[in-house]
């Protein structure tokens, strides 16, 4: 039994990857229409009300979750997955009444989300220098053009300047005011710029107490927005070279649960550095499975106390899409070109065709639903920096990215 927080692109991923492990899948959502809503393979759908995803910090949104999670008709213990960091964080802070019906490993989360403390995990020749930074230390920045800024933790950062990361260069005064207004000095960082011309790669894997059990890997070969974006436009390849510092990482944070952790290249040591891990699914969770590592499945195995083999193989070089953001995103880079062979899209599935046609026809619809519910959580009156909503398809930042 499997229970999705959220939906759309990873929520859909996640239905189809249970279900393919023979697994029953509810989703719980605050949007009425919704992507895995449509898919054959979900077993029920429960609506909380709009904007309770948003405003998890709030006491009342938080308890209004936790009871819908507690309400649901099912029996046994099921496995809990969130579709971004807001929501991943609330079932990590209410784990003790979750328990009961959902199986939540203990995960040092806050120290994965935390970039300044998870750098110190990562070993020190795959480590990307972190600082923290206040407005003062910006003054005494003389090569801005040479460092970016992001956030400690969490989503203010981005809902604040619009943004995953920022050049230094290229930070606007109003968009200085307003973050170190909002943001204490220790939640703003300051890393290197790493200029890279080789695509970011990422380890994806399910590990049980510290232990890499699965494993996959891909790479961006297109990304919105094009230096600190989401993929668009993947490539399945072998991440085999990276694997000793993940499992170094995994072993470190005694790690139990599905993760992506990404790399970049640095031309100026020709060495591979790590950027951040995501303690959860990320967008393209699906393509994996495509791929032939099933890494839902593995967490649904664990989950039932079923014995679990080693498994490293898929099949590189295969290809995903999500369409609805490439290609504008080819547009705005004025490079068309042809998708390869061996492409899956990520809405489409011969069995299960509703989520796309529901996509392209109900479009503006979705569009008008997402806007309202922006318009709910931005407008009322007393909301703090950390009621904003997370956007779920921000898997993880990237640093400068010039793909092939």
């Amino acid at each position: 039994m499997a229970v999705v927080i959220g939906d759309h692109t990873q929520g859909l991923g996640i239905v189809r990857s249970a279900a393919q492990a023979g697994a029953q899948v509810w989703v719980v959502n605050d949007k009425y229409i919704s992507l895995a809503r449509f898919s054959r393979y979900l077993a029920g759908y429960k609506q909380v009300p709009r904007g309770t995803l948003g405003r998890l910090l709030r006491g009342e949104c938080a308890a209004r979750l936790r009871e819908a999670l507690l309400d649901l008709p099912f029996e046994g213990s099921a496995a809990l997955f969130g579709v971004n960091e807001d929501i991943t964080r609330f079932i990590h802070r209410n784990r003790v009444a979750l328990q009961a019906r959902y199986f939540i490993p203990e995960v040092q989360f806050e120290t994965i989300y935390d970039k300044f403390l998870f750098a110190s995990l990562v070993p020190a020749a795959a480590r990307i220098t972190t600082r923290l930074c206040s407005e003062i230390d910006l003054e005494a920045v003389t090569q801005p053009e040479q460092f970016i800024l992001k956030g400690r933790s969490g989503n203010s950062f981005r809902e604040i300047t619009g943004q995953k990361a920022i050049l230094l260069s290229h930070i606007s005064s109003s968009d200085r005011q307003r973050l170190f207004a909002q943001l204490a000095p220790d939640q703003v960082i300051i890393q290197s710029l790493i200029e890279t011309t080789r695509p970011v790669q990422s380890v994806c894997s399910f590990a049980a107490n510290g232990r890499l059990m699965g494993l996959f890997g891909y790479e961006k070969l297109r990304q919105h927005p094009n230096r600190f974006g989401t993929g668009t436009y993947l490539r399945s390849t072998v991440v085999e070279p990276h694997r000793p510092v993940a499992e170094q990482i995994l072993e470190r944070l005694n790690y139990t649960g599905i993760s992506e952790i990404e790399f970049i290249h640095d031309p100026n040591d020709d060495a591979y550095k790590v950027i951040e891990m995501n303690p959860r699914t990320w967008k393209s969770i699906h393509f994996a499975t495509q791929c032939g590592q099933n890494l839902v499945a593995r967490q649904l195995s664990h989950v039932a106390g079923l014995p679990l083999s080693v498994g490293h193989e898929f099949l590189p070089d295969r290809y995903w899409v999500d369409l609805a953001t490439d290609i504008p995103q080819m547009f705005r880079e004025q490079k068309l070109s042809r998708y390869h062979k061996k492409l899956f899209e990520y809405t489409w599935d011969r069995h299960d065709p509703l989520p796309a046609l529901v996509l392209w026809t109900l479009f503006p619809l979705i569009a008008v639903e997402d806007s309202l519910q922006a318009r709910l959580l931005c407008g009322k009156p007393g909301l703090s920096i950390g009621d904003l909503p997370g956007r779920e398809q921000a898997d993880a930042s990237t640093f400068a990215n010039t793909p092939h």
